[in-house]
Order: structure tokens, then C-alpha cells, then sequence
């Protein structure tokens, strides 16, 4: 035994007693924990615990479990065999402590009796716990649904407003010229180098996968209108809408959520300017007058990439593409193409501002919106593209 886990045993007077000093816990020793049990089981009247001593719960339940245990053993013995029935079986020895080791003891006491848990318990506990989940999933769930409710409903109302203020602004002509060729040109000009390496990859892609799975079937041809189409329809502008809603939106979110952060909105309120009138409009103007020229642009990157990868995949050359391109292309896939535009413009431009007025409290929120703000304009640019592709297969154009 250490110095600092230590008893001493009292027989004075035929009193047995143990004090207990230092410090008993989990490190102690198991040859002092096998010496204590020892002196334990000698009848022993009382224990007091010195008040430098220390205990743990560990210990505390250790113990505990030491003086009940002996006490069962003689208990639990046959009271008719006299041989193995003392004659005065002994009592639970009193313990004399200090007020903390007291409330230690105590609290090992109370878990100690605590009764085991049979099948039905577990039972209602689970059943407890399944409608704390489900009653917390269902909150979630309604929070969620009123929450996009919510947004939904002031996003149509953001969407109206912009209208009503772009149709007087068009009527009265207080258009601001100045701000929207601005935000043309960080919209769409500065955006053309990606944009375009962008289409000219995607095309190089599927003019490279068509013409493989063509070739197989026998008709290497076909891979001109077949490249040709998809790109003119489909890859060109969708491809140009996704690279525009990740790079102006959350451009457009980022600008007016700090606007809104150091209340440059509130004071131009105050100075009687409508905020969507100088903010919204003139962004709102520049992606749908740009786009249709950027889908253009985009539709001849994805179309040079198509024709590289049908020429290095089939071997047609140049002159045998452009034959073959006038004569089973036609000029309604190009306009089809350019008529998204301007409605991918719109959506990207819409959801960006809104989600930058919807800015309130901190920095985090800035992030957060920023976030919601891209993928709320990618949603809208695939669902508006989905619309015209089944509209564009109804009138078999």
C-alpha cells in the first residue's frame, strides 16, 4: 500500500473499526483493494473516513458493493445449519465520513438500487424514443415545408415587383444606361473565356461519345446532325446558363447581401431610391440582352468541338462536315437554343437578387445565401430547360 492509500484498524474496547486516509480511486492498487475486502470481512462495527481522505465514484461503488456483498453472504446461508450460522450474524457497519465523501456514497447508493431493466422498460423506452424522433422529424418536415412556402411566396412577390418596376422604368424612360452596359460587362463579357472553353469541351465530349456508339452501328454519318443538334439545342446554351448561374449569381448575391450588411439598401431608402429600380433592373436587363449573344458564341465553341472529335473519331473532314451540316440541320435548332436564353437570363438574375435582399444578420448568412443562391439558379436553369425540351417534343419542332 502507498502512503496515500492507507487504513488503520481500530480494536479498542473489542471495537473493530477502520479509518480510511489519503486518496482511494480508480489508480488504486488491487492488492490494497484485496487487502481492504479482507479487512472487511471481519466484522467490522464501523468505518470512518478520515477528512483529508478522497474518494471517487469508482471507488465508492467498489465499496459498496464490498459491505453489501458481505452481508449477503451470511444471509443468504442455511439458518438451520448451526455449523455455518454464527450465532449473532453480523450488521452493516456503520460509516462515519465527511460531508463530501457522504454525497459520493450516496449517489453510488442510489444507482446501486436502481432496479434492473426488464424487457418491458427497454420497451417503453424504445417506444419513447421512436416519438421523440418521429415527432422531432414531423416538426422538422412542417418547418421545412412552411419555410419554403415562405420563400416561394416572396420570391414570387420579389419576381412581380421587378416586373412592375421594369415595365414603368421602360414606359417613363429611366432606364440607367450607365449601370446596365456596367453590368454587362462583368455578366457576359468576362465571362466568355470559361464560358467558351466550357461549351467547346462539353461538345468535344458528347461529338466524341456520339460518334463511338454511330460508328458501331454502322452509320459513322449520322454523327454530324446528331453532334450538331444536340449542341445547337441543348449542350451550347445549357452548358453557357450553368457556367453564367454559378459565377453571376452568387455575384449578384455577394454585392447586395453586403449592401445589405452595412445598409447601404436602408439609406438609399431613406434618400427616397428605389432599390429594385438601381439594383435588380439594370442586372436584370444585362443577363437577358447578353445571353442570347453568349449562347451564340457558346453554340460555335460547342460545335468546333464536336467536329474536332467527330474528324479525330470517324475521320470526317472539314468540308464533308459542312456539306453534311446544311443539309440535315436546320435553322429552327439554332433558334430554339437562343429563345432559352434570354429566359435562363432572367431566372439567374432573379434568384441572385432575391437571395441578396433576403441577407438580414451577419457574415454567415452572407455565405449561406451565397450557397442557396447558385443552386437555386441552377435548379431554375435546368427546370426552365426541361420545360422547352418537352414543349419543343409536344409541337414535334
Amino acid at each position: 500500500m502507498t502512503p496515500k492509500m492507507h487504513f488503520l484498524s481500530n480494536q479498542a474496547q473489542n471495537q473493530k473499526s477502520i479509518i480510511l486516509e489519503g486518496v482511494w480511486d480508480f489508480r488504486t492498487s488491487k492488492q490494497t483493494l484485496k487487502s481492504l475486502k479482507k479487512a472487511l470481512q471481519t466484522h467490522i462495527e464501523s468505518i470512518e473516513f478520515d477528512e483529508s481522505c478522497q474518494i471517487d465514484f469508482v471507488f465508492g461503488t467498489y465499496f459498496l458493493q464490498q459491505i453489501y456483498a458481505y452481508a449477503a453472504d451470511f444471509s443468504t446461508q442455511n439458518p438451520l445449519d448451526s455449523t455455518s450460522n454464527p450465532p449473532n450474524p453480523p450488521k452493516l457497519p456503520k460509516i462515519i465520513a465527511p460531508n463530501h465523501i457522504r454525497q459520493i456514497l450516496q449517489t453510488c447508493e442510489n444507482m446501486r438500487i436502481k432496479k434492473p431493466r426488464t424487457f418491458a422498460s427497454m420497451f417503453r423506452v424504445y417506444v419513447r424514443g421512436a416519438k421523440r424522433f418521429w415527432r422531432k422529424a414531423f416538426s422538422n418536415l412542417g418547418r421545412y415545408i412552411c419555410e419554403f412556402t415562405q420563400s416561394f411566396v416572396d420570391f414570387v412577390n420579389f419576381v412581380g415587383m421587378t416586373f412592375y418596376f421594369l415595365g414603368r422604368s421602360i414606359f417613363t424612360r429611366e432606364i440607367r444606361i450607365a449601370p446596365l452596359f456596367y453590368h454587362i460587362n462583368e455578366s457576359g463579357f468576362k465571362a466568355l473565356p470559361v464560358s467558351l472553353l466550357t461549351a467547346f469541351i462539353a461538345g468535344f465530349a458528347i461529338g466524341l461519345q456520339g460518334a463511338v456508339q454511330l460508328e458501331n452501328l454502322g452509320a459513322p454519318l449520322m454523327s454530324v446532325e446528331t453532334v450538331a443538334k444536340l449542341s445547337l439545342r441543348e449542350m451550347g446554351p445549357f452548358i453557357l446558363a450553368l457556367v453564367i448561374a454559378g459565377r453571376s449569381a452568387s455575384s449578384f448575391t455577394a454585392e447586395i447581401g453586403v449592401m445589405r450588411l452595412t445598409e447601404e439598401i436602408d439609406a438609399m431608402k431613406t434618400m427616397g431610391f428605389n432599390p429594385v429600380v438601381f439594383l435588380v433592373i439594370p442586372r436584370f436587363l444585362a443577363l437577358v440582352i447578353i445571353m442570347p449573344f453568349l449562347v451564340f458564341l457558346a453554340d460555335a465553341m460547342s460545335l468546333l468541338g464536336g467536329m474536332l472529335a467527330v474528324f479525330a473519331q470517324v475521320g470526317i473532314g472539314f468540308n464533308a462536315w459542312v456539306e453534311r451540316f446544311y443539309e440535315t440541320v436546320d435553322w429552327v435548332h439554332f433558334w430554339i437554343g437562343v429563345i432559352k436564353a434570354p429566359f435562363f437570363g432572367a431566372a439567374i438574375a432573379l434568384v441572385g437578387c432575391f437571395r441578396g435582399f433576403c441577407i438580414r444578420e451577419n457574415t454567415q448568412e452572407l455565405g449561406q445565401a451565397t450557397t442557396i443562391s447558385v443552386v437555386n439558379a441552377l435548379f431554375w436553369c435546368i427546370t426552365i430547360d426541361a420545360i422547352f425540351s418537352f414543349i419543343t417534343a409536344r409541337l414535334e419542332i
